[in-house]
């Protein structure tokens, strides 16, 4: 009996081990784009961001602090898919959909750009004029 309740014991706690811990993802998405990202430590931001999204797979800020962190190191490519998750997960994130657009024209893909452009506009991104004038 005894072996049994260990068995059903050790088995539940692995079992809430792996389970997401959004609490445990929102210290790390704060540490990584408050602390770390503000003050230039992209990698160290970057790898901070990927323990956040470890701990809450739907963490859409995670996504993107984690993009931005790529973009400024000028990893440009593996920005692209996190900007691209943030929006998966909140569709209406309109600095996502901006911060896709700068990364694309950092990429001299000036269309893509213009059409997440557009589209941080229609979410309701502030201040989008002169990225606009550039687009047909």
């Amino acid at each position: 009996m005894k072996r049994l309740t260990l068995i059903i014991s050790t088995a539940l706690l692995l079992a809430l081990a792996s389970c997401e811990n959004t609490a445990k993802s929102r210290i790390y998405t704060e540490e990584g784009s408050k602390q770390l990202l503000r003050y230039s430590q992209y990698e160290e931001a970057e790898a901070t961001l990927t323990k956040a999204i470890k701990y809450d797979k739907h963490n859409f800020e995670a996504y993107y602090y984690r993009g931005c962190a790529k973009v400024n190191a000028q990893k440009y490519r593996e920005a692209i898919g996190d900007f691209e998750k943030a929006v998966e997960l909140k569709p209406d994130y309109a600095d996502a959909y901006f911060n896709l657009g700068r990364t694309y024209y950092l990429l001299n893909d000036a269309d893509q750009a213009c059409e997440y452009y557009k589209l941080a506009d229609h979410y309701g991104r502030p201040n989008l004029e002169d990225y606009l004038k550039r687009c047909n």
